[in-house]
């Protein structure tokens, strides 16, 4: 369970959009939650305090309490909340770090020292679960956005953690691409999964949304 109590929250750049103000929020295990409002209402905020990289990256003034499972985030190493939460940003390239395909759907499990046979297994199931055959030992630098979006999406699956966090994912993404992420947010949920959405366009998460938490 995710619980934010009487959460404020200024970036130490002094800017005056995306700070949030005696925030009160509980998400329960398995919900999928949508944030939704105007641009610089918070939404980003909120996603950054959920997965961490508030207060362990982004400064600022932080009151209050943001919780996992009765345990404040900041409390957390920031390497065992990315086991726990994983994220997907709105421009996928800003989390690759590979030039491949393969290499880059299976970084976070290197990083989490698994042993290869368990890496392999799951890549097999990740990639036969997401439909990503035809993605596989390709350069990232000659895919499409949407293309993109399915491997980034594919190297925190793998990781298995439970908790997911997007923030405005379709935002880059045509029509068809944005049906493909719809299917893999609808497999994350039929898993169990927490999912918490930061977005402006909602029609495609009609009918997987649990709540649309408006900013």
């Amino acid at each position: 369970m995710i619980e934010l109590k009487d959460v404020s929250f200024t970036y130490e750049s002094g800017e005056t959009e995306n700070n949030l103000s005696h925030i009160n929020l509980t998400i329960q295990d398995g919900e999928t939650i949508l944030f939704c409002g105007e641009s610089g209402c918070g939404k980003t905020t909120l996603t950054r305090l959920i997965n961490g990289l508030i207060p362990h990256y982004y400064g600022g003034k932080l009151t209050g309490q943001v919780l996992l499972d009765g345990k404040e985030l900041k409390d957390y190493p920031l390497y065992q909340i990315g086991q726990r939460v994983g994220s997907v940003f709105q421009n996928p390239r800003t989390q690759f770090y590979n030039v491949d395909t393969t290499s880059e759907i299976v970084f976070g499990c290197e990083n989490m020292a698994l042993p290869v046979p368990e890496m392999r297994k799951r890549l097999e199931e990740t990639v036969h679960s997401l439909k990503l055959e035809k993605l596989l030992n390709r350069s990232l630098f000659a895919m499409s956005g949407g293309e993109k979006q399915k491997i980034a999406c594919a190297g925190v699956s793998i990781m298995e953690p439970d908790v997911l966090v997007m923030d405005e994912p379709s935002s880059n993404l045509d029509a068809s691409s944005i049906l493909d992420l719809r299917a893999i947010l609808a497999f994350w949920k039929s898993q169990g999964k927490t999912i918490i959405v930061s977005e402006h366009r909602l029609y495609y998460l009609r009918g997987l949304a649990d709540r649309f938490i408006y900013i």
